[in-house]
């Protein structure tokens, strides 16, 4: 509560607008190239297609995400978009030929919210340090975010180098996506397993038992190699 007879109000969310471009691995190279370039043509126009940060998952799959809060902002962005595909529309029209070339199935937007209480982030690394991404489907019964409440405490303790910042795909695919956070997949390679933390902080014992309900909670999970592309980026 603020001072008398105001009432202040949480900020909101923050949120990510999400596309899926899933890519023929045989034409990789072409999408990437078209980004590349057409990203260089909205620089020395100084200008923002709005697609936010390229994030490579994986062997042949793109997320671009857009960071916003507010629903409204989601109008903005869109015209936002389409006043650049005007201004741009001899270079627009070739860069959207290009790429839907090399596009496969899935191809999708998904809007994500980030989850605080499921992540690690003491010196508020963001996903343009993102080295690793575990997806994980759920259980909608788990309590989740108490079972990751110790191990995030645990690493705070330990002072585990690599960050982990989550969020969940509320109008998508409903899955639970965890960015393991480092200045280089050199510094994650290197660290200490969660077992190993866990173990050097609370022992051998409770460690076990707290990484035994942490997966109790997901049916299944994938983990992926990531890499954030600057070259390709467009705030």
């Amino acid at each position: 509560m603020g001072a008398a007879g105001c009432v202040t109000t949480q900020p909101p969310p923050n949120r990510l607008l999400v596309h899926v471009d899933t890519l023929d691995p045989e034409k990789l190279a072409q999408f990437e190239q078209a980004r590349v370039q057409f990203v260089s043509v909205l620089r020395a126009r100084h200008k923002s297609d709005r697609r936010g940060l390229y994030i490579k998952v994986g062997t042949n799959t793109y997320w671009s995400v857009t960071s916003f809060a507010r629903w409204r902002e989601l109008e903005q962005i869109g015209d936002e978009r389409a006043k650049v595909t005007r201004a741009l529309a001899r270079e627009s029209e070739a860069y959207d030929k290009l790429c839907d070339e090399t596009l496969v199935f899935p191809h999708a937007s998904e809007l994500w919210r980030e989850e605080p209480a499921l992540s690690y982030v003491p010196t508020g690394r963001r996903l343009t340090d993102a080295v690793q991404l575990v997806i994980e489907d759920v259980k909608p019964t788990a309590d989740y975010e108490a079972a990751w409440k110790p191990i995030a405490a645990a690493l705070a303790q330990a002072k585990f180098p690599v960050e982990r910042r989550t969020f969940f795909s509320s109008y998508g695919s409903g899955r639970t996506l965890s960015f393991w956070l480092a200045s280089s997949p050199a510094v994650l390679k290197a660290a200490p397993t969660l077992q190993q933390v866990l173990t050097s902080v609370v022992g051998e014992e409770r460690a076990q038992a707290l990484l035994a309900a942490w997966r109790a909670c997901v049916l299944s999970s994938q983990t992926l190699e990531v890499e954030a592309k600057p070259e390709m980026s467009s705030d």
